[in-house]
């Protein structure tokens, strides 16, 4: 009896350091895919295209109980390159202006309808993401991370030890900025950013990334602004433009968003989804949200 009590302390004295190496292995192995998984793309933030839109709008005025237009306006948003065939923007820019069309007031009586996108780019969007695809092999790396998260509240927990990142057209820039979240800020998927009296605040379309401790980066937020425009109704509204409104309100991407992707590109070019899955994320910047799907 003690000599069988004897073998089994021996076999599990060698069986331990055989586990515990075991243990360490997979774990290697586990850290080992997820370094994999992400694909370095340090400087992402700074790469961002201008996309030039001539857009074109109806609306009906209740006031004369009539129709008008269409009539064209010019608008530009800032994009990123999500692939080789790819752009992604934000959802902002196709929201109609809230502004007035003629004079103090106006917008009361009017409803705006049919808006029309001159230039001729396959392209589709939802509230928070416009996607434009080309079949032409454009554009280049380092291609942007998109992250999506359950709740701006996740975006606070990731700060703890991600960079925060603008990418802001204040005052005519393109300037990176960093930034911190403000406490007690979050409404719905909306939240604000700390800011001082040298911060220079977001405009429209322009994009917040968070940074990995691997100098990962990836596209979480965009701001709230709209885009004012000038309908070219009469001769003298030439020399009136668009511009880039600024608001201290930023909304987080969702689940939905990436899933809106995933169904865009799969309709299009069904052949980049192996690809652009690999820059989904969700809740985390370790495993691609698609990587199993």
């Amino acid at each position: 009896m003690k000599r069988t009590l004897v073998y089994a302390v021996i076999l599990l004295l060698t069986a331990c350091p055989l586990l515990a190496a075991s243990k360490a292995t997979l774990e290697q192995k586990v850290e080992e895919q997820v370094k994999v998984a992400v694909t370095p793309n340090k400087g992402a933030i700074e790469k961002n295209l201008r996309i030039d839109f001539e857009i074109a709008e109806s609306f009906y005025d209740e006031r004369y109980d009539q129709n008008n237009g269409p009539y064209r306006a010019d608008i530009a948003c800032k994009a990123y390159a999500l692939d080789a065939h790819w752009l992604i923007l934000s959802g902002t820019c196709m929201r109609y202006s809230s502004g007035d069309i003629r004079e103090p007031g106006d917008h009361e009586f009017i409803e705006r309808y049919g808006r029309v996108i001159k230039d001729k780019i396959e392209y589709s969007y939802n509230d928070n993401v416009m996607l434009i695809w080309t079949n032409e092999n454009k554009y280049e790396a380092p291609f942007v991370n998109v992250l999506a998260t359950s709740s701006p509240v996740q975006l606070f927990t990731l700060s703890a030890n991600h960079k925060i990142k603008i990418n802001t057209a204040r005052l005519g820039t393109d300037a990176v900025r960093n930034r911190t979240l403000k406490t007690g800020s979050i409404n719905g998927n909306r939240f604000q950013l700390n800011e001082g009296l040298s911060d220079l605040s977001g405009t429209a379309t322009d994009p917040l990334f968070l940074i990995s401790p691997e100098e990962n980066e990836f596209l979480a937020a965009y701001n709230n602004g709209e885009i004012s425009y000038a309908l070219q109704m009469r001769s003298d509204d030439i020399l009136k433009t668009f511009d880039g409104l600024t608001s201290k309100d930023w909304f987080s991407l969702n689940k939905k968003d990436l899933e809106f992707i995933k169904v865009t590109v799969q309709a299009n070019r069904p052949n980049d989804w192996n690809k652009i899955k690999q820059r989904l994320f969700f809740d985390n910047t370790k495993v691609p949200f698609f990587s199993n799907k």
